[in-house]
């Protein structure tokens, strides 16, 4: 990234793709989570918060999410006080074990390290009233300590002021959590005073920027670490760190401008760049403490920000390049081969509602389409018994999430030939005849226990992701009907989901048959970023539930990138180029719309007057999805 100031810039695509998932960790739940000069633009919620960070609601539980710790550090008043102490800190009594409020504000640990107060948790002392008054001045917390109230609109807004983060607006609060790159001129209107960050950065070409609203001073200092230094991102790092290298800036920096101006001392003078730039570096600009070094005259000294979580970049020896205006990714995980676990409910209902029969017409019709050529698939059941062909089953009594993440079909991938020539295919189909659940020698036909069954299919998915991490692993859940025993929760399950989505992108998919509940179903599909289930009709259930799981084998990716904001860039100068795996990148080209792609390649505009998205013809986007590790970069020339 970069602009129209001047400078040069280090190119996103050069860097390993260690180093990017390292500076742009998505989906982002707070500003440390996007560096090299990004910001965290609708961040994610934890699922196992009460409901999202950037509403109004319940107080939020303490360590719930990363950002939500952040701030109940800085406002204890916006969150609840959870605790397995013996007591309240706030009663006098037998001393407290250190730790006992980790979960929430660690009050007690703080208090036991005051000096003159260890004595609160050690086993010959007592919690007294010394140590119920500093409940106060060592934690910064009222007594009582109620576990109820209000996140109020001030606790939003710290998600801005303290988290570094930017919420959407909306019903659904839209939680994309995307790394989006700020661009020339662009400032952070909640910022008055100065917010500095590093660009990418390439061979002594460091892009030192400020995004806040007032004008940086020259002077400021830049650091750089080894990798895995264990520096990256804090805001106060080892400044004693013997292979910490730094140099400082000569020029000031306007408001959404850079400069590229350093100069370090190298033992005798003061020289252009700065040193040592080899190898795999992680860089910080303005830390917090000095390190007792040579300063050069005009040294500005640590400089007040309005954040600091998002100061730091990487480098690993990318050229320069003249600065654009703006870059994205279209998906900026690259293109990965689909991979599907299918969790489908087999309970007696779908006999007795006469839906077994139709649902199998249609999952047959989706595996034999050539369409699905190199499409992966495994499938489990549930209930199911254990024995045979079934494997482990998915038992309707038992609630263990182990067997269902097991599945009945193993993992295979689709050809363009008919079974028995395909396996996969004969396999997936010859399993319908083997779990009908009008069939006594299947074993528990009856019950629903969907958080078992989806839970194991999303622990198959999430291990899976680690084992092979250039391909997508997503989850579809199909039922009948809500839970009937085990847990029963939309909420967990949810969570379930969620947990999935955020730590491995694994996506669940709901397909809610007649007799399911949308309201059970349809924060699930949000929690795991599929936004909402796909109902099917008793009517159409074969053609519906066909159409339904080839949309999803079809959404491998978006295929399409936000643009910066209006005024930010020329929308005459926008470049979109093709990075297969194998052979030469191409530059797509520009059709006027979606029509007339026709069966090209190339990208549009969603409006050529006032753009929000670029989007990929539809052969391009084939494209994109049938080649494993292609990307496709998109950049937004200068006004």
């Amino acid at each position: 990234m970069g602009g129209s100031g001047g400078w040069v810039t280090g190119d996103y695509f050069d860097l390993p793709s260690g180093l990017v998932a390292k500076a742009f960790f998505q989906p982002c739940s707070s500003g440390s989570d996007c560096q090299a000069h990004t910001y965290c633009w609708h961040p994610k919620t934890a699922a196992t918060c009460a409901h999202s960070k950037c509403e109004t609601g319940a107080k939020l539980d303490w360590a719930c999410d990363p950002c939500v710790k952040q701030i109940c550090d800085a406002d204890p008043s916006c969150c609840t006080y959870n605790h397995s102490c013996s007591h309240s800190p706030c009663s006098t009594g037998a001393r407290l074990v250190k730790g006992c409020d980790s979960a929430s504000a660690d009050c007690t640990t703080k208090i036991c390290n005051t000096t003159g107060l260890e004595y609160c948790c050690q086993n010959a002392g007592s919690w007294d009233a010394s140590c119920v008054a500093a409940v106060g001045s060592a934690c910064g917390l009222s007594c009582p300590l109620p576990p109820t109230g209000t996140w109020t609109s001030a606790c939003v807004s710290k998600v801005a002021s303290v988290c570094d983060a930017i919420c959407g607006t909306g019903a659904p609060l839209p939680e994309e959590g995307k790394c989006k790159p700020w661009v020339p001129g662009q400032k952070d209107p909640t910022c008055a005073g100065v917010d500095l960050a590093l660009g990418i950065t390439c061979a002594n070409g460091i892009p030192v920027c400020n995004h806040g609203s007032s004008t940086a001073p020259a002077g400021i200092r830049v650091v750089h670490y080894p990798a895995n230094s264990n520096q990256y991102p804090k805001c106060s790092p080892d400044q004693a760190h013997p292979q910490m290298v730094e140099c400082f800036t000569t020029k000031p920096i306007p408001p959404g401008q850079c400069v590229n101006d350093l100069q370090y001392w190298n033992g005798s003078a003061w020289t252009p760049g700065c040193d040592q730039l080899a190898g795999n570096r992680e860089m910080m600009v303005n830390p917090q403490a000095q390190s007792g070094k040579p300063t050069p005259s005009g040294y500005a000294g640590y400089i007040t920000e309005c954040g600091c979580q998002d100061n730091w970049t990487v480098y690993s020896g990318s050229a320069c390049v003249a600065a654009v205006c703006g870059y994205e990714t279209i998906n900026v995980i690259q293109a990965k081969q689909r991979r599907l676990f299918v969790v489908m409910d087999r309970s007696g209902s779908m006999v007795s509602s006469g839906l077994w029969n139709p649902a199998v017409a249609g999952m047959t019709a989706f595996f034999q389409s050539a369409a699905n050529a190199g499409l992966g698939v495994a499938m489990e059941f549930f209930p199911m018994s254990s024995g045979g062909a079934r494997g482990d089953g998915c038992a309707a009594g038992n609630c263990n999430a182990p067997p269902c993440s097991n599945p009945m079909v193993p993992l295979g991938v689709l050809t363009s030939a008919a079974a028995p020539t395909d396996a996969q295919e004969k396999a997936l189909i010859d399993a319908f005849a083997l779990v009908n659940p009008g069939d006594a020698a299947a074993g528990t036909g009856y019950g629903t226990p969907t958080h078992p069954a989806l839970q194991g299919a999303l622990d198959w998915a999430m291990a899976k992701v680690t084992a092979a991490p250039t391909e997508q692993f997503d989850v579809v859940l199909l039922t009948d009907g809500d839970p009937s025993n085990c847990d029963t929760s939309s909420t967990a399950a949810a969570a379930l989901a969620a947990n999935a989505y955020t730590t491995k992108g694994v996506r669940t998919y709901a397909i809610a048959m007649p007799g399911s509940s949308t309201t059970y179903l349809n924060p699930v599909a949000v929690a795991g970023g599929t936004i909402a289930a796909i109902s099917v009709s008793a009517a159409n259930m074969a053609s519906e539930l066909q159409t339904a799981l080839g949309n999803i084998a079809a959404s491998a990716m978006a295929c399409e990138s936000d643009v910066p904001p209006a005024g930010f860039y020329d929308v005459g100068k926008t470049s979109v180029v093709f990075e297969p795996t194998q052979g030469s990148a191409s530059a797509l080209a520009k059709r006027t719309d979606k029509a007339a792609c026709g069966s090209n390649t190339g990208w549009y505009y969603d409006n050529n007057v006032t753009p929000a998205k670029v989007a990929l013809c539809p052969k391009s986007c084939d494209d994109l999805n049938a080649a494993a590790g292609s990307r496709v970069k998109v950049s937004f020339g200068c006004p």
